[in-house]
């Protein structure tokens, strides 16, 4: 363990209890966090890209206490250090920003920021935490604006994660500022219309079968000429041979 067990410890329980919005994490109501977005947190530290989960069971192992233990692939909070408490965000500033995935911005532009994994959507008065936040899953996010003061004018309610970090259950289309971007790229973000090419114009089931004109072909029926052919047209040569020599010698 490159660190000593309880200053490594001290580090975890910091950013994780302490301060997490100030990396961009929270808490859902559970007191659960997946464990890939602490580990991404953990990533962007040199001196912590060595922390796995194995790292995490062995300092539980030497005693020493953390507030978090590893439930599959969550952090769940360990009882007695509190459920996180997200207050309603009083004090707004006028914009708030999120990175957002390219293959999602057809989708967000027709029914707005919705998060599917987590209980909040997590939004940032600082344009540089958002991009961070972002650049964990994807190299070139699309930076979007959120008209917060005018969100929360119409009640959509905001909660104070610490820092510069806000969460929302979702955000509607008519406060979202979308960059312009160019056409071309417009163009491959835009969903594909119609059916593939190599699609049938026939989808068969699996385990169907489709009758075609020569399934109902007699079996061994003869060509169309009516002599047949290969070893059976030879055979027929040779009998009309036999026939005629055995008139002669009559």
């Amino acid at each position: 363990m490159k660190h000593q067990p309880k200053t490594l410890a001290k580090t975890l329980d910091y950013i994780i209890r302490r301060s997490p919005g100030e990396y961009g994490l929270f808490w859902d109501p559970d007191g659960t966090m997946p464990w890939k977005e602490f580990y991404w947190v953990l990533q962007e530290d040199p001196s912590l890209r060595f922390v796995r989960e194995s790292t995490i069971r062995e300092i539980l192992l030497l005693g020493i206490e953390l507030p978090f233990v590893i439930d599959g692939n969550l952090l769940r909070l360990r009882p007695g250090f509190g459920q996180p408490d997200y207050p309603l965000a009083c004090d707004l500033p006028g914009r708030l920003y999120f990175g957002l995935r390219p293959k999602n911005l057809v989708r967000t532009q027709n029914i707005g920021l919705k998060n599917t994994h987590r209980r909040f959507v997590p939004l940032c008065a600082r344009k540089e935490l958002a991009l961070r936040i972002a650049a964990r899953t994807e190299q070139n996010p699309i930076l979007i604006e959120i008209l917060a003061r005018e969100a929360c004018e119409s009640d959509l309610s905001f909660l104070a994660a610490g820092g510069d970090l806000f969460l929302v259950d979702s955000v509607p289309v008519e406060f979202i500022l979308f960059p312009k971007l160019r056409q071309d790229l417009l163009e491959r973000l835009a969903p594909q219309v119609g059916k593939p090419k190599d699609q049938p114009a026939h989808p068969v089931s699996p385990g169907s079968f489709i009758v075609q004109p020569h399934h109902l072909q007699a079996p061994g029926a003869a060509k169309a000429s009516g002599k047949g052919t290969g070893k059976e047209a030879k055979e027929g040569w040779k009998k009309e041979r036999r026939k005629e020599r055995h008139k002669r010698e009559i």
